[in-house]
């Protein structure tokens, strides 16, 4: 019998409530200190833990999220021996309790934002074909070949500038009511923006009406708002393992 990991919360007292883990089963708690671990028992190992488990293994999360401040396990995370994860909760306490402290009364939020990517480097590519075009005379083919290969630098680098412009305003817009921020700019040419805030609880109503502010006052960009989470993109180390 293996030992799922769900995350850690701030609290050691007795916990009444019953939560369904993986495959139904009710979690428990191995307490440490002023923290626990919340774990639940498996029969099997890691590879028949399927992809579709990923919802129950949220699910135990959020149910976590409305009482305790949670430090969330990575997916997947399951050991062998109970003597093992109780070592694991001493020999990490204090970045546990770190993190903890740090993300107390927190929660995190998602914004994706789209945009036409694909259409805003046509624009810009027309625009210096139409300036080539001007000054265009008889040219040999390598110092074609250069000028084409320096203006796809132009015109990435003009793209990349217009994104990093939309980027800020959007950012500013957001990072006044959050505490910490991650941001992944151009994951592809559309996805403009991928940005992770973590927002206090008492700040959350304010973020929410900020994005649908935001959203209702553009037409040339798409917004997506997902939230609250456990705070995966703001814990110090990594919890878990291969």
């Amino acid at each position: 019998m293996s030992i799922y990991i769900y995350g850690i919360i701030d609290s050691n007292d007795r916990i009444d409530e019953s939560i369904k883990g993986l495959n139904g089963i009710p979690v428990s708690y191995i307490p440490y200190k002023d923290i626990s671990l919340v774990i639940s028992s498996f029969n099997g190992d890691i590879q028949d833990i399927t992809k579709i488990k990923v919802l129950e293994h949220e699910d135990v999360l959020d149910r976590l999220m409305e009482k305790f401040t949670v430090l969330p396990f990575r997916f997947r995370t399951l050991y062998n021996r109970e003597e093992d994860v109780v070592s694991m909760l001493k020999d990490f306490y204090n970045d546990f309790s770190e993190d903890l402290g740090r993300l107390r009364n927190k929660a995190e939020f998602d914004i994706k934002v789209i945009w036409s990517g694909d259409k805003i480097i046509e624009e810009i590519t027309s625009d210096y074909d139409r300036d080539r075009d001007i000054s265009a005379g008889d040219e040999s083919r390598g110092k074609l070949f250069m000028e084409q290969a320096y203006n796809k630098y132009k015109i990435d680098r003009e793209f990349e500038e217009r994104a990093n412009i939309c980027i800020t305003v959007i950012d500013n817009f957001f990072s006044r009511f959050a505490s910490e921020k991650k941001l992944e700019k151009l994951k592809s040419k559309n996805l403009l923006l991928d940005a992770f805030y973590l927002v206090d609880k008492e700040r959350q109503g304010d973020f929410k009406e900020a994005f649908d502010s935001l959203k209702a006052s553009s037409s040339d960009l798409q917004y997506l708002f997902s939230g609250p989470w456990p705070p995966y993109n703001f814990v110090r180390i990594e919890y878990g393992k291969d």
